[in-house]
């Protein structure tokens, strides 16, 4: 049974920003709401893979410093080439960059501290109905990330047309936080 605590916690969670949001606003400031309302699909596909691998493996993971540290540098790393990739990209809304930033969405997802937070701790592994929490994780992700793709859009255009280097900026900083996680550990 998924309780009030489970869906307020991750609304929460979603909405605030991080990563796939910061792609998400960027999307919707790039393509527009209509054409990038399809995004939020690559994160909530992203989710069901990486909430369902973390809980899978949770149990293992807790006592293993070096398996999380792994797990936050691989995401640091891929934060920050999508960053220099972002950085390097011309303010487009053709059918090509929104190709490629469903595949970025999707990649985010996978490697989000979000994900690892809801796998390991917010959803029971051993809940009969498993399945049913992932989803209603994912349907809870696919409505605040059309909320971000919103937020993205409706941004003045004098902003959205820096959309990348700002989300370039974002992603950096999430990189750098997830190398200072890693070390700490």
């Amino acid at each position: 049974m998924i309780t009030l605590s489970f869906v307020l916690t991750s609304i929460i969670i979603l909405l605030s920003p991080g990563p796939t949001n910061t792609v998400l606003a960027a999307c919707g400031a790039s393509l527009g709401l209509r054409r990038a309302a399809i995004m939020p699909l690559a994160e909530a596909m992203g989710y069901i893979v990486a909430v369902s691998v973390f809980a899978t493996v949770a149990d293992s993971l807790r006592g293993s410093a070096v398996a999380f540290a792994t797990i936050k540098l691989t995401a640091a790393g891929w934060l920050l080439y999508s960053a220099f990739k972002l950085w390097g990209m011309s303010f487009h809304t053709d059918a090509r960059p929104a190709r490629e930033a469903f595949i970025r969405i999707f990649l985010t997802t996978l490697v989000n501290p979000k994900a690892i937070l809801v796998g390991t701790v917010l959803i029971p592994v051993e809940a009969v109905h498993f399945a049913i929490w992932v989803l209603t994780y994912a349907l809870l992700s696919t409505v605040a990330g059309l909320g971000w793709v919103a937020f993205g859009a409706s941004l003045p255009f004098s902003v959205r047309r820096h959309t990348y280097k700002l989300a370039s900026l974002v992603l950096g900083g999430f990189s750098l936080a997830a190398v200072a996680s890693a070390l700490s550990i």
